[in-house]
């Protein structure tokens, strides 16, 4: 009984509210008012009393005037985007107790008084995005101080006052990307004890004032991307022990004091790609082990320090990609037990110790592209159990017996496999020859040669530190062998029943370096290795052709 009384009296209300005419130009919903017709004049007198919301959309009206929505009192939020807005009364939003989010976001006005929003007690959201506000003046937050999120994204501010924040002690989220600050005032966010999100990213700050974040022991994610910092104070991330994001990248940073980042003990992800480092101080990040999220790519980093990535165990996500690495310590990956994707793409790596990822058993992304790699150790990858996507392009491999273990390998884990563009750099005979698909009596060692052209001894008869061939010779031991003339242009193939394969590499351009023959003719090799010599030869006959 009572609940049909209360719908009964619901729809007499709904009735009641529909009844009201909407505004010219606009569309009226339940509690919400849309206007976006051009002709659009002026703030509409009419709006209906039910409203809550009105948003006006690419208008031309350009001026607010003094309390001009002080006959709706019911309104919780006003929002003007795209118009022509670029004047606005004193007391402009007076009349409106219960307002909370104001948005004005691509006008045209570049100076607001401070009259303009006077008395906005209740507001809690107020976005000033994308316009062309060059300055904010003191008072200008008066008596907001329920105000919990400010967006001033993209405008045209250079400089701030220091106490232009004083009234905002609620405030948790301030954007302040994409303007033209060059410094700020070391007391600037001294007020904001409540902030938790701050983003000066994309302005032209050239430094940071040692204790510019002292007093934000809250604060949870700092974004200081784009802009031009060249060095960090020691202790400027000293006081923000509750930080979990911090975005660096695309700055001019050369060097890291070794304890910058000591007191981010809750530090999930930093990114620092697009610097100017060249080293890394050894437990730069030992402070921060519950770091997730590890970006150092497009830096000038030659190589990195042991113990850089210590007490990193929780660590799933690195990339050094786009630096000048020529060299890894063998146990730089040590402590980082829980990688998932690691990138080492665009370096300058020429070889990898056979213990690099021995402790990364999680790990599932790999990239080794575009360096200058031409083989891979024994047993590199036997502990990486997870891994399936391995991007090797873009580095000269030399297909012959030394890459017989990534050969094999990646024909172990073809069926989990992908990403995998492998070419032959070498020998010539191979030059362009995707490794999965060769053949692994292809995989050929010359025979090894001291400086006076010999064999090379048997493998019993081989003395420590000889400098042989050991590949050559191990297979010699498994009962295969690879017979090869001096010029490598002749590689045959053979086991204890049969000799499996032959390559011979012919030209008949002038100082290509390699035999031509003739028609009809036979030519003959003698060919060495560590199991002894055999001799091939080839004759090619013309025959005239059947009718």
């Amino acid at each position: 009984m009572l609940l049909g009384a209360w719908l009964h009296w619901a729809c007499l209300l709904l009735l009641a509210q529909l009844a009201q005419p909407c505004p010219v130009g606009c569309d009226c919903f339940i509690q919400e008012v849309f206007c976006s017709d051009e002709e659009l004049a002026a703030i509409p007198l009419d709006i209906p009393s039910y409203a809550t919301h009105i948003i006006f959309v690419e208008t031309s009206f350009t001026t607010v005037g003094a309390r001009a929505f002080s006959g709706s009192p019911n309104l919780t939020k006003v929002v003007f985007l795209n118009t022509n807005v670029c004047h606005f009364g004193p007391d402009a939003f007076g009349g409106l107790p219960r307002l909370e989010d104001l948005e004005i976001t691509g006008s045209t006005f570049s100076n607001l008084s401070a009259d303009v929003f006077s008395n906005l007690t209740s507001l809690g959201k107020f976005t000033l995005n994308f316009n062309m506000l060059e300055a904010l003046p003191v008072g200008f937050f008066h008596h907001m101080d329920a105000l919990e999120s400010l967006q001033l994204q993209g405008n045209r501010l250079q400089t701030l006052t220091g106490t232009v924040f004083q009234p905002l002690r609620r405030l948790r989220t301030l954007n302040l990307a994409q303007n033209l600050l060059t410094q700020l005032p070391e007391e600037l966010f001294d007020p904001l004890c409540s902030l938790q999100t701050l983003k000066l990213s994309n302005n032209a700050l050239t430094g940071l004032p040692q204790g510019v974040f002292s007093n934000l022991g809250r604060l949870q994610e700092l974004s200081l991307d784009g802009n031009s910092i060249s060095e960090l104070p020691s202790e400027v991330f000293a006081q923000l022990s509750r930080l979990e994001k911090l975005w660096l990248q695309r700055n001019a940073i050369r060097h890291l004091p070794s304890s910058v980042f000591s007191a981010l003990r809750n530090l999930t992800f930093l990114n620092l790609q697009g610097n100017k480092l060249q080293t890394l101080p050894a437990g730069l990040f030992s402070r921060s082990p519950g770091l997730v999220s590890l970006s150092l790519s497009h830096n000038q980093l030659e190589t990195v320090a042991e113990g850089a990535f210590a007490n990193l165990s929780g660590l799933s996500f690195l990339t050094l990609s786009h630096n000048a690495l020529t060299h890894l310590p063998a146990s730089i990956f040590r402590d980082l037990e829980g990688l998932i994707k690691l990138y080492l793409g665009s370096n300058n790596l020429t070889a990898l110790h056979p213990a690099l990822f021995q402790n990364l058993s999680k790990l599932e992304v790999l990239s080794l592209s575009k360096n200058h790699l031409t083989t891979l150790p024994e047993g590199i990858f036997d502990t990486n159990y997870n891994l399936f996507n391995l991007a090797l392009h873009g580095n000269p491999w030399q297909c012959d017996c030394h890459l017989a273990y990534l050969f094999n390998w990646l024909h172990q884990y073809s069926d989990r496999l992908f990403n995998i563009q492998t070419y032959c750099a070498g020998p010539a005979y191979l030059k362009g020859q995707v490794v999965p698909a060769l053949k692994e009596e292809q995989l050929v060692c010359p025979v090894a040669r001291d400086r006076l052209g010999f064999q090379a001894p048997r493998l019993e008869d081989r003395e420590p530190g000889g400098g042989w061939d050991l590949a050559a010779e191990e297979r010699a031991v498994r009962g295969r062998c690879t017979y090869s003339n001096t010029e490598g242009t002749v590689v045959l193939a053979c086991d204890e029943a049969q000799c499996r394969w032959l390559n011979i590499q012919l030209s008949s351009r002038q100082g290509s370096g390699f035999p031509a023959l003739a028609l009809n003719a036979s030519q003959e090799w003698d060919l060495k290795s560590s199991c002894g010599s055999v001799r091939v030869t080839v004759s090619i006959e013309a025959r005239a052709r059947k009718p």
